[in-house]
């Protein structure tokens, strides 16, 4: 190195010029992978040096303790070596020679072994076992989604009887069916359907009947219950609702052709006297459901009801003669 104090040489390393005696500052190059620290104070240390510079520490290594001999044990082991067909040991330098082990397990044939029994295919019984389990279940869940034993059992239409006098179709449903089909899912023929509104139109006479009666009871024209009088007085409007609703079915049933058309101007005729028939009765009810004292307007009530007899007659006289299944 040069001294810059006053340019006389010094020897690298130096930290002061032996010349000059100037510091200096001249950064030193130490290798890390020479490089030790002190283990108590962390100063760098110089290479080789035993004491750290700055604290005093000793800074030589500590020799490794030996580790403890390993106990061994003395066996009697017999020298496992190769040995010629007579068992007398081969020459030790001799190569490829691997010594015979044998199983202490008896060997067995694999004809009767159980393990080659199941590593083989299964047999023909295993096969038809499998196959007839599957049919079981097969069959078994089909039998439980189908239900054989009750048709109906996976019915999904409304089967709850339904009063659908208000709906324009007279009286009571037991069952939903589609217009294609009747009750029991067949279709339904035009005959078929003329021949239920002539059932309708005798069932609602019936009622008409019993209305009259009612009526005419004693009980009911000496009654001052106005709620009773309401009562028959809606019932008899019910049932004009009903005729009404369903002479107007009946005519949408024409066709055109001869013979539909007959039974339906039939149909329809009884329909229209059963309807004025159901007229007059409303108008009795009327009468008595607004009359203070009913049994004064007992000859009212009478001559008003008796307006329908002579409807009530022809329907009599010509229903049965009318009926499209005759």
């Amino acid at each position: 190195m040069i001294c810059p104090a006053c340019g006389g040489r010094v020897p690298d390393g130096s930290l002061t010029c032996p010349r000059c005696h100037e510091t200096i500052d001249a950064t030193q190059r130490i290798s890390l992978s020479d490089a030790a620290w002190c283990p108590g104070c962390g100063a760098l240390l110089p290479p080789g040096a035993d004491v750290c510079p700055k604290c005093g520490s000793s800074v030589r290594p500590e020799e490794p303790e030996a580790a403890p001999a390993r106990p061994t044990r003395d066996l009697d082991l017999p020298d496992i070596g190769a040995t010629g067909e007579l068992g007398e040991a081969e020459d030790a330098e001799e190569t490829g020679v691997i010594t015979r082990i044998e199983s202490a397990l008896p060997s067995v044939d694999d004809a009767s072994s159980p393990v080659s029994r199941s590593d083989r295919m299964p047999r023909t019984r295993a096969f038809l076992l499998a196959g007839l389990l599957a049919v079981l279940v097969v069959g078994g869940a089909t039998v439980l989604i189908t239900h054989p034993w009750d048709p109906s059992a996976t019915r999904i239409s409304a089967t709850t009887p339904a009063d659908t006098s208000m709906s324009g179709f007279p009286g009571f449903l037991e069952t939903l069916v589609g217009q294609d089909g009747n009750r029991a899912g067949e279709a339904q023929t035009i005959e078929d359907t003329l021949s239920d509104a002539h059932d309708s139109l005798g069932s609602l006479s019936s009622r008409v009947d019993e209305s009259e009666r009612l009526l005419r009871s004693d009980g009911v024209l000496s009654s001052t219950s106005s709620e009773d009088r309401a009562a028959g007085l809606e019932a008899a409007r019910g049932i004009s609702i009903e005729v009404s609703n369903l002479i107007s079915d009946i005519g949408e049933l024409d066709d055109g052709s001869e013979g539909v058309s007959e039974a339906v101007d039939h149909l329809e005729t009884l329909g229209n006297w059963l309807r004025n028939r159901c007229d007059a009765l409303t108008e009795a009810w009327q009468i008595s459901a607004d009359s203070a004292d009913p049994s004064a307007d007992a000859e009212a009530i009478t001559q008003a009801m008796s307006a329908g007899s002579a409807f009530q007659r022809l329907f009599s006289q010509n229903y049965d003669a009318w009926d499209p299944a005759a």
